[in-house]
């Protein structure tokens, strides 16, 4: 007799990739849409609350401010600056011809007679306390008017969950926006009625090095909260080579706020390689105006920290900034300020050799103390124990050291019955205790966090994350496929610097016949790669045992993630 309902029974049907939510979230942006997409929306990733009367205020910056430098720091960036525009200075273009550079006092000079062109009103407007009843979301938060004094938050910082100390900073109202985001935008981007997502399943496109709390807390929200019929969770260097099409690949995501890196093969990210750095493309974007303010930038006005400030720059750091050497000179650069109510100006400026330098700070990693010192590499912690798991990794961790334990007294006493004179296994088998144990409870060493504390630049995270292969037949497949992906990988010229950077470096015997560089594959955007590639993962027939459904999470709880996710719990 056959008791499933319906909805259990459409689980094991073809998985229609027009009910499948692929949700993937940054740091600066969420990408949402359906697997049938050819690209997901791509909105802001904030939410803009207005403050209460008298209330505590709370606003995240759009981007990573910058801190104030000690003489030593500074002079230190400084020198760094000038030591990449010496690099620059000998570099040869393609053709083999010496390559000009530029000076800041250059480009002051040619800037300094720059007069804006001003246009006619902006009819653009802000957001006031007034025009919304409860919430602003996406890239309306821009325009949140800061004399209503909303509250702004970013639910992802760095990659993970921007808990702080702050109002609405707790775990609680962080799962409160996301869900409030997230709704919001299947409601009004996607047109599904929240009371239909019964009927649709999502994918959950997380971070390589994720927090097991996070993920459970995450779970819940998609299946209860949200109210989906099914969904599961996939890694987003995984992600990202389903997304390009590779069985194997070292891939580095480049975010606006971190860095990470992890070698993936067949489907599976590799725990002792993965890297999470915390600088990226908003580093990039504070190094960049730290520099063209030295130039003589002559938009006196500007402001970082301002939300539609900060979005300028960005677009003009996404718009012209390369690492091709051929490329050199002064160049021109057009530029638009627009602030609701006053009229616009247009800027015709020019820029030199500051265009290479800010992205070459993925290299020179000193400058990024612009943004703070307290950029380190981190690697997957070890799980800890949670009381709704009772086979948790603490459980499995005890349980084989107890059975190696036993295993070892058993061995020692057959060997002394044999040989009463060598009693020396049993001593040699207790030294080896904690490595056996940590070796069967996970594919890492325990030593993975003190190795990386270092700040690495991104040729030295590759070569530290391969490295940390298990074989020297996989690291050499490693360093024969790397994959860019991410909003920070779009530099041209960025994977011929890396290339050059990486061939001094490889070991000579891991070094392959070829050593290929992926930048947006089948010529993809690379910051779509890992939701294009979950969109595809969740239309395989191998994936169906990967959906966890609403009643089992009900019933079973975080235990199911442990049977279904599709790396280790």
């Amino acid at each position: 007799m056959n008791t499933s309902t319906p909805q259990e029974q459409s689980q094991s049907e073809p998985i229609q990739a027009q009910t499948c939510i692929i949700i993937h979230p940054g740091s600066k942006n969420l990408r949402i849409g359906r697997a049938s997409d050819v690209n997901p929306h791509t909105i802001l990733h904030a939410i803009a609350r207005p403050r209460r009367p008298k209330g505590p205020l709370h606003r995240d910056p759009v981007l990573i401010p910058t801190v104030v430098l000690s003489k030593e720091n500074k002079l230190q960036v400084d020198e760094t600056y000038q030591s990449m525009r010496g690099t620059l200075q000998s570099c040869l273009r393609s053709d083999g011809t010496p390559r000009p550079a530029t000076s800041a006092q250059q480009v002051a000079l040619a800037n300094k007679q720059c007069i804006p062109i001003q246009g006619s009103v902006s009819k653009l407007q802000y957001v006031t306390k007034s025009d919304v009843e409860d919430y602003i979301i996406g890239d309306q938060v821009l325009y949140a008017h800061s004399a209503d004094q909303f509250n702004v938050h970013f639910p992802f910082r760095h990659g993970d969950l921007n808990i702080h100390a702050g109002v609405g900073g707790s775990l609680s109202s962080i799962l409160a926006d996301l869900e409030t985001i997230w709704g919001h935008c299947i409601t009004n981007l996607l047109e599904i009625p929240k009371t239909e997502l019964k009927h649709y399943r999502a994918v959950l496109v997380i971070p390589d090095i994720y927090n097991r709390l996070f993920l459970k807390e995450l779970v819940g929200l998609l299946l209860i909260q949200l109210g989906f019929g099914g969904c599961f969770l996939v890694q987003d260097h995984v992600a990202a080579t389903f997304g390009a099409g590779l069985g194997a690949a070292c891939v580095i995501d480049l975010g606006d706020q971190k860095t990470s890196v992890s070698c993936v093969e067949d489907a599976l990210s590799q725990r002792a390689t993965r890297i999470r750095l915390d600088y990226g493309g908003s580093d990039i974007t504070q190094a960049f105006y730290y520099l063209i303010q030295r130039a003589g930038f002559p938009y006196k006005e500007c402001q970082p920290q301002h939300p539609l400030d900060g979005a300028l720059l960005t677009r003009i750091k996404e718009g012209y900034c390369h690492l091709n050497l051929d490329f050199c000179g002064l160049r021109d650069v057009n530029f638009v300020v627009e602030r609701p109510g006053v009229p616009t100006l247009r800027y015709h400026i020019k820029i030199g050799d500051e265009l290479l330098l800010a992205p070459l700070g993925l290299f020179n990693t000193e400058v990024f103390a612009l943004t703070g010192q307290d950029k380190r590499g981190q690697g997957q912690a070890n799980a800890s124990g949670d009381p709704e798991d009772p086979h948790d990794a603490n459980y499995l961790r005890e349980t084989s050291r107890r059975a190696h334990k036993e295993a070892l007294e058993n061995q020692s006493a057959s060997a002394a019955s044999m040989d009463p004179i060598d009693n020396s296994t049993n001593a040699g088998g207790q030294g080896e205790e904690d490595l056996v144990v940590d070796s069967l409870a996970a594919d890492a060493a325990p030593d993975d966090q003190p190795q990386q504390q270092l700040l690495y630049s991104l040729d030295q995270a590759i070569l530290h994350s391969i490295e940390r292969c298990s074989s020297d037949e996989m690291k050499r497949r490693m360093y024969s496929c790397i994959l860019l992906v991410g909003g920070g990988a779009k530099f041209e010229g960025l994977s011929t610097w890396l290339h050059n950077r990486l061939l001094l470096q490889i070991p000579f015997q891991f070094r392959p016949e070829q050593t290929e560089i992926i930048v947006g594959p089948k010529e993809m955007d690379p910051s779509m790669v890992a939701w294009k590639g979950a969109a595809i993962m969740s239309c395989l027939e191998s994936a169906q045992e990967l959906w966890i459904r609403p009643t089992e999470w009900r019933k079973i709880g975080v235990r199911l993630l442990r049977e279904r996710a599709p790396f280790y719990w």
